[in-house]
């Protein structure tokens, strides 16, 4: 299991580096409102009141990015409380548009600059965020101690993951992985053969990377007594990849020194300290994500003859729910299909099963995950 265990990991690190470079989290989002208050002491205190009321839609539109409404709607009192009253904290500047007094009304139309990070930091602490699931995978460099430090370090990284209100990918996830045909392609730098596995296995992001450790500069030194301290410099060199598109999200290394009376015990602890920057920032950019109602959901057809491939597209693109289907090969009578369902997997196998329009085509379900179907026709 051991063998494995390192097998996978060093393969990941060859996955998470043939990766194209592709930014899809946004720091901040910039939003065009308008805010209005009734003029009564002075023109000068409503138009704070109208800017501060624009500031407040601004962030409030922003919240919808990153929380579904049925969640928000549920919070409604809580967000308005933590967030909507302090608007002016998650906006980072303004730009007036327009602005003008109509009788005891005064207007102002602005483009306002909502803060990201803080804004998520928030919701996380208030444990509105989506639930994503993320795998973590480190290569560790040879040695029976850095192996040792490496899982420290991946533990870290899953605890930060914990702590920003995410879900930690099973090991399962990751040992099915471990299949040649697989392991071939990912050892080639195909990423994209790992990915499908774990979509089907429910995750919606890996952080793959390494880890280092070296000597620092000093080395060593005497403290107080006479007692020899090893000083280490650790090092964590991660990215991380949406599942389900295969876009980076982020990538980033983060250092860290620490000392010990042993070098395994400086290493672990110099690992701890990149691993905890590492896991910290990784949450965030993560929390970053949309927070879309749909999921991406592969459906493999086995048993279509091509004419009625084209009928049974159009079959499915009425199946309510369904925001988008593509075909992504047709192949000895197999179709391979990409639905973008405004639900989970189970929800949309439950809506095929027993859609009327599918019965014709004799569509019955093989086999189901969180992240793709199999069915078969006649």
């Amino acid at each position: 299991m051991k063998k494995l265990h390192k097998m996978l990991m060093t393969s990941l690190l060859v996955l998470a580096c043939s990766l194209p470079v592709t930014a899809a989290v946004q720091e901040s989002q910039v939003v065009t409102v308008e805010g209005e208050a009734a003029i009564e002491s002075s023109r000068a205190t409503a138009r704070e009141q109208a800017i501060a009321q624009a500031n407040r839609l601004a962030v409030e539109q922003a919240l919808g990015v990153y929380v579904v409404s049925e969640t928000l709607v549920e919070n409604a009192v809580v967000v308005k409380d933590n967030i909507l009253t302090k608007a002016s904290g998650f906006v980072s500047g303004y730009k007036i548009i327009s602005e003008q007094a109509q009788g005891q009304i005064y207007k102002v139309k602005l483009q306002a600059t909502v803060g990201v990070e803080p804004l998520v930091e928030q919701l996380a602490k208030m444990g509105l965020l989506r639930e994503w699931t993320v795998a973590v995978v480190l290569a560790p460099p040879d040695g029976k101690t850095a192996q040792e430090s490496t899982e420290s370090a991946r533990t870290q990284l899953n605890s930060s993951i914990l702590e920003m209100g995410f879900k930690v990918a099973d090991e399962n996830a990751l040992v099915q992985l471990n299949q040649p045909a697989i392991m071939n392609q990912i050892l080639k730098g195909n990423y994209m053969a790992a990915l499908p596995v774990l979509r089907d296995s429910g995750v919606d992001v890996l952080l793959a990377g390494k880890t280092f450790t070296r000597p620092t500069e000093t080395g060593a030194m005497e403290t107080y007594g006479g007692i020899k301290t090893i000083l280490t410099e650790g090092r964590i060199d991660a990215r991380a990849i949406r599942v389900d598109t295969g876009e980076i999200l982020a990538a980033k290394s983060f250092n860290g020194v620490a000392g010990g009376s042993t070098q395994a015990i400086a290493e672990a602890k110099a690992i701890e300290k990149a691993a905890s920057a590492a896991g910290h920032y990784f949450s965030v950019q993560v929390a970053k994500l949309p927070a879309s109602t749909t999921q991406h959901v592969q459906l493999v057809v086995k048993g279509l003859s091509f004419a009625r491939e084209k009928q049974f597209q159009e079959a499915m693109r009425k199946v309510s729910g369904i925001r988008k289907l593509t075909r992504k090969l047709y192949r000895n009578q197999e179709a391979q299909y990409e639905i973008e369902y405004a639900g989970k997997a189970d929800q949309l196998a439950d809506l095929l099963s027993e859609n009327a329009g599918l019965k014709k085509f004799g569509f019955d379900i093989q086999s189901l995950t969180s992240g793709r179907i199999d069915a078969k026709a006649k």
